[in-house]
């Protein structure tokens, strides 16, 4: 059988238009035939162009196959969808393409406020792509889907998530900080899922905001914006608090799940990813409400200047893969009690199991209260890192063509870590090279640019 559609770290993810209402429509059929349709479901959905006929797509076949389906009202991040399916018990549709550009889109789904399991996921990759065999095999087996009868009908709800996530949020975190009256917050919202709320969430806690790329046209999501672009919020950032003594900026990607933040204080201005983000809130938490953090989950991205500064602590640390599922899988575990990805996805349990950059935000508001960011990053042993992003057609084929090389590296540069991985939503290979050493950093990334095979 040929795979056309797969699971990444983060859902099926595409270009359009070969992921398209069609797909969709297929996808809710083979979910169908895999989960009992007594279940509920609900779609959310981001600022794309495609995203909302999409969800419509998929929660028509949905519906055929008997299933009760709430779609949000009104575009949402996936966190929000996240909680709403934690908070009604039951399986979601998240669509969008996350941090990509606009022309990608893609499809998470989500269970009781949890990435579905690895097995569930590769049955209804199987059941989708087998379906897709057919009707290359036979174009009339296309034609069978469609002729389906609706097992019933009034079986679709629109809803307003925002405000159930909304309140939820706000009353949750006052028992951390109740008020964020004393804080100007500068927020890019990446033309993206939280265009629409997530300002009100601050101003609701006191705090006063200025909005940034909050205008969605379908097209601008990500464009030159969010937690990818931190050099252009930076120049914005440094612009919007030019007056301003204190002050706290947040960067988030197009579905809200990630967070990066760049905070100012007396003319100085330091950037803090993921793991500083993990970092700084797990002091607050475990030195001034004296939480019983014994361990966190990083991926192997991270630095090993961050692994050792969790290590002074006494705070455990746990490597897992690149993916917040591995992360919240380590914390289900009980090998760790919260994580983070260095480019932003934060898992703060119990309010959510995945990553969630509004409720990270709102953490490290409460943390810098205490906690001084300066002063932690200061005492980080520095290391340098350099990622390079290799573009491929087969990944697996590339990495196996390249081991060889690869492992030669890591035998001579005893002094240097070397981590390869395909992307999990791009047709890219990333190779992270990390030493104290910037000069052998130089050196490998010379020795990869002529020896490295990429005609695969």
């Amino acid at each position: 059988m040929k795979v056309l559609y797969s699971f990444g770290t983060d859902g099926i993810r595409e270009k359009y238009p070969f992921l398209n209402d069609v797909i969709a429509y297929i996808l809710g059929k083979s979910f169908a035939k895999i989960v009992n349709n007594n279940n509920k479901v609900v779609i959310g959905y981001d600022t794309r162009f495609n995203s909302y006929s999409i969800a419509l797509s998929l929660a028509s076949s949905l519906i055929s196959e008997g299933f009760k389906v709430e779609i949000s009202s009104t575009y949402v991040s996936t966190p929000t969808l996240a909680f709403i399916t934690k908070h009604k018990k039951c399986y979601g549709f998240q669509i969008t393409a996350s941090h990509n550009p606009f022309y990608y889109n893609g499809i998470k789904i989500l269970y009781k406020g949890l990435k579905i399991e690895d097995n569930l996921e590769k049955k209804i990759e199987t059941t989708l792509n087998t379906s897709l065999n057919r009707i290359h095999d036979d174009f009339s087996n296309y034609l069978e889907l469609f002729k389906t009868q609706f097992k019933s009908y009034g079986n679709l709800k629109f809803s307003n998530f925002i405000s159930v996530y909304s309140n939820k949020i706000i009353n949750y975190i006052r028992s951390y900080v109740d008020t964020l009256k004393s804080w100007e917050i500068i927020i890019d919202l990446s033309n993206g899922a939280l265009s629409n709320y997530a300002g009100n969430i601050y101003k609701n806690l006191g705090a006063k905001v200025n909005i940034i790329n909050n205008k969605p046209d379908g097209f601008n999501i990500n464009h030159e914006c969010g937690a990818t672009n931190i050099n252009l919020f930076k120049e914005k950032f440094l612009t919007l608090s030019k007056n301003y003594n204190k002050s706290i900026g947040f960067s988030f990607d197009g579905d809200g799940d990630r967070v990066i933040c760049i905070y100012k204080s007396n003319k100085e201005t330091i950037i803090l990813d993921g793991d500083l983000i993990l970092l700084i809130i797990s002091k607050f938490l475990k030195n001034v409400l004296k939480y019983n953090i014994q361990s966190v989950a990083i991926t192997q991205m991270s630095s090993l200047g961050i692994e050792k500064a969790f290590k002074k602590e006494n705070i455990k640390v746990i490597r897992t893969e690149v993916g917040d599922k591995y992360i919240t899988r380590a914390i289900l575990e009980g090998k760790a009690d919260l994580g983070a990805e260095q480019s932003g996805h934060i898992v703060i349990p119990p309010f959510l199991y995945t990553g969630d950059g509004i409720l990270s935000s709102l953490f490290l508001l409460a943390s810098i209260n205490f906690i001084d960011p300066f002063k932690v990053v200061q005492e980080i042993e520095k290391y340098e890192q350099k990622l390079i992003n290799i573009p491929v057609i087969n990944k697996k084929e590339f990495i196996n063509k390249n081991q060889k090389l690869f492992d030669k590296i890591s035998k001579n540069y005893k002094d240097v870590r070397l981590y390869v991985r395909p992307s999990g939503t791009e047709d890219i290979v990333r190779i992270l090279i990390e030493s104290k050493e910037i000069q052998l950093i130089k050196e490998i990334e010379s020795i990869i640019n002529k020896e490295v095979v990429i005609n695969v």
